[in-house]
């Protein structure tokens, strides 16, 4: 917003992305040189996009970000819900071919494999 001779704006966001995370982190470390970086990220912007200023032209930005907290768990559940739709389980039965013994023929049997290692 224009007022008088200073342009004054507000921002805020969710932290629902690491990106949006870090963004907020790092102009919160920038303390009273937020505007100036802002400024000079907009100028950097504008040179290579100068259609941007284009009263005619519609801005479309598009910003892919990366999901956390509950938003990333609630990608994940849903990917895995929809890959397993409509499938069914195995029941696997494990094979134990040979309970373990309180004597130490196991141990004997184990030293005496580890000639493969020679």
């Amino acid at each position: 917003m224009k007022s008088g001779d200073t342009y004054r704006f507000s921002l805020s966001w969710p932290m629902d992305t690491q990106e949006q995370i870090l963004a907020g982190e790092f102009l919160n470390k920038l303390k009273n040189k937020k505007s100036r970086f802002l400024i000079h990220l907009i100028c950097e912007y504008l040179q290579t996009n100068p259609e941007a200023m284009n009263a005619k032209e519609t801005l479309k930005l598009i910003v892919e970000t990366t999901p956390v907290g509950d938003a990333l768990a609630s990608m994940i559940r849903s990917i895995v819900q929809n890959e397993l739709a409509g499938k069914t389980m195995q029941n696997i039965t494990p094979v134990i071919e040979k309970l373990p013994t309180d004597d130490d023929s196991g141990i004997d049997d184990m030293l005496g494999n580890l000639d493969i290692f020679n």
